[in-house]
Formats: structure tokens, sequence, C-alpha cells
């Protein structure tokens, strides 16, 4: 361990050693509140925060398919009953959902987790008319650890505001939080270096913002889990082969013969991914692993 990790290490232990002994401190009578969000990631990293303060509700489930989700009554239901609901950013169904919400009950507060993030465009094909807001825009913002933070900062600052009484205790888990971030972005950068300018392939465009962070060239082979072509898909392969890509990431409902197929005629070593999973931490950690393991 070099004195910057140990630095790093020393923080991360004293804000947890103090964020516990506030906890202990904590008044005995607390009242838990319910805060709704879009997707699992956000539940994971809305829980550093909240700890045992807060009862956090995903509205998509983790296997769901977040580009045409159609939310059920129950999503409508918990939603409605939150103290707040913090929407994703861009996601397809949220603009209408939040128009459900707010129409049953229009004291629930909404807050978008990604304000503040530099969008990227481009990602997605629509055959629809472009009339919607979010028309163009990469919905996946979580897919970064440098805007992990920033969705992180909004869902603090939104939580303090409701939840005052528990400021303290959240503002030290937030700046617990923080530091694990700089820590893991920092060794990340470190360990996709050796990879930057090269190019990865994926199914879906899930990684575009992870790739823009370490300088990482994303070559999507289909758009919004639609089904591509033999004709197609052979062209994106083409395309594809150009770049020499070093790793091919697919979901799981797409992990199939195709996928197959892609990873046999192009080279590229496959791993199956999950971006909505709950625990975001260890799926940033296994393909950071899994690009680290391609150039050993």
């Amino acid at each position: 361990m070099n004195k910057i990790d140990f630095f790093i290490f020393s923080i991360i232990t004293s804000l947890a050693m103090g964020c516990s002994h506030k906890n202990n401190d904590a008044t005995k009578e607390n009242n838990i509140k319910t805060i709704s969000v879009s997707i699992e990631p956000q539940r994971w990293i809305l829980e550093q925060i909240g700890g045992d303060k807060l009862n956090v509700v995903s509205l998509l489930p983790g296997d769901a398919n977040p580009e045409n989700f159609d939310p059920p009554m129950s999503s409508l239901k918990s939603a409605t009953e939150s103290s707040l609901y913090m929407r994703m950013g861009n996601l397809p169904w949220e603009k209408s959902l939040i128009e459900r919400i707010t129409g049953s009950n229009p004291e629930v507060k909404v807050i978008d987790t990604s304000e503040g993030i530099s969008l990227i465009y481009g990602t997605h094909e629509h055959s629809h008319n472009h009339s919607h807001d979010n028309d163009g825009i990469d919905p996946h913002t979580w897919s970064s650890v440098k805007n992990a933070k920033i969705i992180a900062s909004n869902m603090f600052n939104a939580i303090v505001e409701t939840d005052s009484v528990n400021k303290e205790y959240y503002t030290c888990r937030f700046k617990l939080l923080i530091h694990k971030l700089d820590s893991l972005d920092n060794e990340f950068t470190e360990r996709l270096l050796p990879i930057k300018g090269k190019s990865i392939l994926v199914w879906h465009p899930s990684l575009s913002y992870f790739a823009r962070d370490y300088g990482i060239n994303q070559i999507s082979l289909g758009m919004e889990n639609k089904e591509t072509t033999p004709k197609g898909l052979q062209k994106q392969m083409e395309m594809a082969a150009s770049h020499n890509p070093i790793a091919f990431f697919v979901e799981p409902q797409m992990a199939g013969t195709k996928s197959e197929t892609v990873e046999e005629q192009s080279g590229a070593k496959r791993l199956v991914i999950q971006p909505l999973a709950y625990d975001w931490w260890n799926e940033m950690e296994k393909i950071t692993n899994f690009l680290t393991e391609t150039i050993n």
C-alpha cells in the first residue's frame, strides 16, 4: 500500500468509525422514511447514505428492461406513498410515471438524480417521432463512478432537506461514500490506463459513461434490445472487427446464440454483465477486472 492509498484508507476508516458512533447516539424514536427510486443501482447508492434511517423501494425489478418498462400499479402505489420519488433522470418510462404519481398525490416531491451530469447523446436510435424531452439521451448515467458521486450528492441534498433531524448521520455516511468512490475511481483510472483508446463491444450501449470516463471506445451491436437482422449484425461485425475489440459485454437476456457468434467471430472474450443489479459496486469492479485481464 503506497502513501496515497494509506492516507485514503485512514480517512475512510476514521469516517466509518465516526458514522457508527453517531448512529448509536441517534435518537431512538425515529420515523423511518420511505423513498422510491427508479432502479436497483440507485437503491444501493441511497442506502449507503441513508443507512437504517430510510426504507428505499426500487420500482424497476433488476431483471426488467428499463427501455420499455411499463410500471405496474404496485410501482405507482409505492411511489405515491413515498416521501420522495428519486427518478434516475432519463429513462423513457419515468415521465409518464411522474405524471401518474403527481396526479394521484401532488404532495410527493420528485427529484432528478442525474441533474448536473454531462449527458451523452446519439447512442440510442428512435423510430418514433422525436418529440420527447429525453430523445437521444443515453439514460445509463449510473454506469460511471464519476456520475455516481453526482447522483449521491443529489440524493444527499434531497434527504437532508426532507429529514433535517438526521442531517449529521446522513452527512457522515455521505462523506464516507464519496471517499470510497474517489478511491475506486482513482483505482480504475490507473488500472485501465493501458487500454485507453482501445475498443470494447456491447450488445446494448449500456457502458457509454464508463467508456467515456476511461477513454475507451464503445461499439454497440444492437440498439434498444431490438432484434438485429443477420445482415445488420454482419455489417456491425465488420465495423467492429476493424477496431480490434478487446472485450464483449452482453446482458443476460441477450446472452444467446447470437452473442456466442459475435464472441467467436470477433475474437473478443465475452462477459455477461447486469447493469441493473443491486450490487452496483461489484458490477463496476467486475467490468474493470475483466478488462484488466485482457491486457495480462
